[in-house]
């Protein structure tokens, strides 16, 4: 141990360097593996995780959607596969008003009674929802940890005290654990756990906005549950066809995220590319070793002469790459804590370096000694000792193999480079064509927001007291001074509008499993206008468009085109999927094509879009949006007061400029290429290190060569085209297979995202030649160096 440090002091160039370089690798693959723990990795905080199961409803165009209340309580009822199934709604925002206190949104989460008693999940204080409770329609309720310590102090007296949600008075019953604070599990961080009253919904069926979690009876198996499901969704089709034809159920462990397939695939593919950083570096310190065993290879051959054994001699070497990649991981736990900390406030998540994450880097840092100082110490310990004994000068030739080896680690990084420049360039030129594509409208000008009126006071859906509170939220709203248009919806082209199965008037009714569906939305007065979308014929949405007169619709241009080609679309009748009751709505209008930003996540989807007077298709729910005559977010705190003078007791959720919503559809792409360009850029400087040290060394062992050469008359220029030769093989070899490499990188990651609009080929061969001229700035800076050598010193180097 002490000859091994005494060694790596006598060596401080290469011990920084090697230094450095794990730092960076194994901070990367730290922090990559953080993200990857935190986020998939991590266990559950309830009983028995393997126990649990999430049961989707599974339609056209979308297998995990929301379960009506009428399918829940019937599956929960009829189901003899589960210990208890429960529904809850993740992700919800709350009115919280506090006496002479304007009314905020907190995160909340909806819950049946026995929600976490599926979960196991017992209160830290107080007790659980009642079934009588759920039964009464009780309006009791939970708090957070988390929001019981920062707006309560932590006072127990809690318990009992009425809170107003949602304008509607609320009784705290008790304050759950810590571990379920984590917004991971519930796409926010809740405040309250709120019981629902989800049976007063009790005969709807279809569409539905619940998810279900449910427990495994012991000995029952994912499969069976699945088989059972699978007959009780035949069955409430064949019982309830208008609603059930072309639904049925899928079973799935419980999930540790929230993240969806592709966010999945997408931090394994990040873990990846980390680790081809890490491989970069070894092959680097791997370069560096097989240098300093070359430069030692007199010291190695008298330690042979003297009779140290070759595992000896591979323990010595061994141990001094150990020391050197513990030292590094514990550089790249100092890395980690940084890039931690700056991943956790763009997410708002906590990335601890929890013990599994440090025995991670403690392991990655042992392989990573032994990759980058097994091959050196082998070849070492095949030294010759006879010409190591005789040679021993700085000048003297290496073993060719270890020259083909060193060649071959530089073409290996320069592959690894490019495929990292490939994946990073996808997602660059990507996202900026993501960002900057034409939508067909205008998002510079809008404010967008949702408001959930109280089930008590404003029903359901198509409530004439719902239908008056929007009518004056858009009166309101287009009185406030600088507001060009406001209207009101259930959907919008910034997140996307639902999928809807239509039909036309005068063909016959689709067959189930073949319906075609079209974007639909509801959308009243004004709404054209908000986001400058222009009318092509026909007419706008009137105030005349209420409840009691004739249904009617205006469709996109692609939709007329599909539906009536060569045919004036207007007076034409479109209806729903429904045989028995079609609901035609005459065609009153044809508005300019367009996109949503949402379509992102639905690349199968097609361009037919169309919408209906929101009058006709009210609901609690309520979408609104203005168009401003100047910069959008100075009208949002507006906006807000104006809302919160017709409503005081309900807070505006997610209250945002159109821009924003936009951006936040990107936002873990977005992120997710800042980080890959950082990897391939970080890989890039390590291959350039590596082919300059590659070139360097050979420079310093054909010293006397170059000596001689320049002696007799050899000019600057030959000297440095004899290492640009080296180093352009090395790139240009490095760069085909790189390119090879790239295309498979490039086409798995359209799969996995493949509406990103970047696969383009020049982008790669731009990466191509990127990584070409960086490998030949590297090689002459070394070569130039060769050509400022005296030929006298040269000469005597040996």
């Amino acid at each position: 141990m002490k000859f091994a440090l005494r060694q790596l002091a006598k060596n401080p160039g290469f011990t920084v360097v090697a230094l450095l370089t794990l730092a960076l690798g194994i901070g990367v693959n730290t922090t990559a593996f953080t993200i990857l723990n935190r986020l998939l990795l991590q266990s559950l905080p309830y009983h028995d995780p393997a126990g649990l199961v999430q049961v989707w409803a599974d339609v056209p165009r979308q297998r995990s959607a929301g379960h009506a209340p009428g399918d829940f309580f019937d599956e929960q009822e009829q189901n003899t596969v589960f210990a208890g199934m429960a529904a809850y709604i993740p992700g919800m925002n709350v009115s919280f008003a506090e006496p002479g206190q304007p009314a905020v949104r907190e995160g909340a989460v909806g819950m049946t009674a026995n929600f976490f008693a599926v979960l196991g999940v017992p209160p830290q204080l107080g007790r659980l929802p009642s079934a009588e409770e759920e039964a009464r329609f009780e309006p009791v309720a939970l708090l957070g940890n988390a929001y019981w310590r920062r707006h309560f102090a932590a006072n127990p007296s809690i318990i009992g005290q009425r809170l107003k949600f949602d304008g509607k008075m609320h009784t705290i019953i008790g304050v759950m654990p810590p571990t379920v604070d984590d917004q991971q599990l519930f796409y926010v961080r809740p405040s309250f756990f709120i019981l629902n009253p989800m049976r007063l919904n009790r005969d709807l069926r279809g569409s539905g906005w619940y998810t279900v979690v449910a427990r495994l009876k012991p000995g029952v198996t994912l499969k069976q549950a699945q088989s059972e499901m699978t007959v009780m969704a035949a069955r409430f089709a064949k019982d309830h066809p208008k609603t059930n034809s072309d639904r049925t159920f899928r079973v799935i462990p419980y999930p540790t995220t929230n993240m969806g397939d592709v966010g999945t695939q997408l931090t394994w593919m990040t873990m990846a590319l980390s680790g081809l950083v890490l491989l970069i570096a070894c092959v680097n310190l791997a370069n560096l070793q097989l240098v300093r065993t070359t430069r030692r290879s007199q010291e190695i051959g008298i330690r042979l002469a003297l009779g140290c054994s070759r595992s000896q001699l591979i323990g010595m070497l061994l141990l001094e790459s150990v020391i050197v990649s513990v030292a590094g991981g514990m550089l790249g736990l100092l890395v980690a804590k940084w890039s931690n900390d700056y991943v956790a406030r763009y997410f708002s998540i906590d990335m601890p370096l929890d013990l599994k994450v440090i025995g991670f880097t403690f392991g990655v840092s042992l392989v990573t000694g032994a990759l980058f100082g097994t091959v050196p110490a082998f070849l070492a310990s095949r030294t010759n000792v006879n010409t190591s004994l005789k040679s021993g000068a700085r000048g003297s030739s290496s073993d060719r193999s270890r020259h083909w080896l060193r060649r071959g680690l530089v073409v290996v990084e320069l592959v690894m480079a490019l495929t990292l420049l490939a994946g990073a360039s996808f997602f660059v030129k990507g996202i900026y064509s993501l960002t900057h594509r034409s939508l067909g409208w205008d998002a510079s000008h809008e404010v967008l927001g949702w408001i959930e009126l109280d089930h008590d006071t404003y029903g359901e859906q198509l409530d004439p007291r719902s239908l008056a509170f929007g009518n004056r939220m858009r009166e309101s709203l287009g009185a406030i001074p600088g507001i060009e248009a406001a209207s009101v919806s259930n959907g919008s082209p910034a997140e996307g509008f639902g999928g809807m199965a239509y039909r036309i008037d005068g063909q016959p009714p689709p067959e189930k499993g073949k319906e075609v569906y079209a974007g639909w939305a509801a959308v009243g007065p004004g709404f054209l206008k908000v986001y400058d979308l222009h009318l092509v014929q026909g007419r706008d949405f009137l105030d005349s468009d209420r409840p009691g007169s004739p249904p009617v619709v205006i469709v996109n241009e692609a939709m007329a085109k599909k539906c009536w080609p060569n045919e004036n679309p207007i007076g034409k009748r479109l209806g729903s999927s429904d045989p028995e009751k079609p609901a035609w709505a005459e065609v009153v209008g044809v508005v300019q094509d367009f996109e949503g930003a949402a379509e992102f996540y639905n690349p199968e989807g097609n361009n037919l879009k169309y919408f209906s007077p929101w009058a006709q298709n009210n609901h609690r729910f309520i979408n609104f949006e203005v168009r401003t005559s100047g910069p959008s977010q100075a009208y949002v705190e507006p906006v807000r007061k104006a809302i919160s003078l017709l409503a005081p007791d309900l807070a505006v959720s997610q209250l945002d400029t159109v821009e924003d919503v936009l951006a936040d559809e990107v936002y873990y792409f977005t992120f997710l290429r800042k980080v890959l360009v950082q990897i391939a850029v970080l890989g890039l400087l390590l291959s350039a290190v590596g082919i300059y040290g590659v070139v360097a060394n050979l420079a310093s062992e054909r010293t006397k060569e170059i000596g001689i050469r320049m002696a007799l008359g050899a000019q600057s220029r030959s000297i440095v085209w004899l290492f640009l030769r080296d180093g352009i093989q090395l790139a240009v070899i490095g760069a085909v297979i790189g390119l090879v490499a790239s295309y498979f990188m490039v086409a798995t990651l359209h799969r996995i995202v493949p509406a990103l609009p970047g696969k383009d080929p020049r982008m790669v061969a731009a990466m191509a030649i990127l990584l070409v001229g960086v490998a030949l700035v590297a090689c002459w800076l070394p070569a130039r160096r060769t050509t400022r050598v005296s030929p006298t010193v040269a000469l005597r180097s040996e």
